[in-house]
């Protein structure tokens, strides 16, 4: 038991050890965290307080990966060279891309992005995701976000807040089938293949080609839905 729980200890400083390099380097974190700063700009320090909750905080990434800056001085007007700039409104498709290249290679194909491009009236990713939020698709804010645009007063195809609503929907259905899938089936190649499947879906919903996700969505559910089934005898046989 005491051998256990020596190694376990060890375990832990080892994991502690090993993150204790990158928090001490981040600068921007150790000042926006301060709770004197939460006087002084209750605004960023609540900002702050979303992102370390959010899943790109979860994930380890630092304020620098986004923003740019000096994440290394504490010389306030060094670290803060230019961190505007990449999240500036048509900018945030090529930030977020960074990352996140296989949306941002589909969103740039699509009529939206032109749109952004030539007069910044479009919407980006934190449109619809959130800045921070980026692991949910929040289907009322995407909903009223096109619905700004897409209404009977502007006559400019009013039926897509509903179309996507719809589409958007199916696919937070897909999810939970997803996770009880990649949880439970035996068949792992067949949910690897689905995950695939997933992953495309999502790519293609940011070309905002309505009629054609429509008819993938309604697909990738059904065969979701047959794998679901399977999975769930697999569950109980086990």
């Amino acid at each position: 038991m005491k051998i256990i729980r020596l190694l376990t200890l060890a375990g832990l400083l080892t994991v502690l050890i090993g993150t204790l390099p990158a928090l001490a380097g981040d600068e921007c974190i150790a000042c926006h965290k301060d709770p004197k700063f939460k006087v002084q700009n209750p605004k960023l320090f609540y900002y702050y307080e979303d992102f370390e909750n959010s899943v790109h905080g979860v994930a380890g990434l630092g304020c620098s990966d986004c923003h740019g800056g000096d994440a290394s001085t504490t010389d306030m007007k060094a670290a803060h060279v230019d961190v505007l700039k990449p999240v500036a409104f048509d900018r945030v498709p090529d930030t977020c891309g960074e990352c996140h290249e296989q949306q941002h290679d589909t969103f740039v194909t699509s009529k939206h992005y032109k749109i952004l491009e030539d007069d910044g009236t479009a919407p980006n990713c934190v449109t619809c995701h959130g800045a921070m939020e980026m692991d949910f698709i929040f289907v009322t804010r995407v909903k009223n976000t096109c619905a700004f645009c897409h209404n009977r007063e502007t006559g400019n195809m009013p039926e897509v807040p509903d179309r996507a609503d719809y589409v958007l929907n199916k696919i937070n259905i897909m999810k939970g089938y997803r996770s009880f899938v990649n949880t439970y089936a035996e068949d792992q190649v067949e949910a690897k293949a689905l995950e695939t499947g997933y992953a495309d879906l999502v790519a293609r919903w940011h070309r905002f080609d309505l009629s054609q996700v429509e008819t993938d969505v309604k697909a990738l559910l059904g065969d979701y839905r047959k794998a679901k089934a399977q999975a769930m005898k697999d569950r109980r046989h086990k």
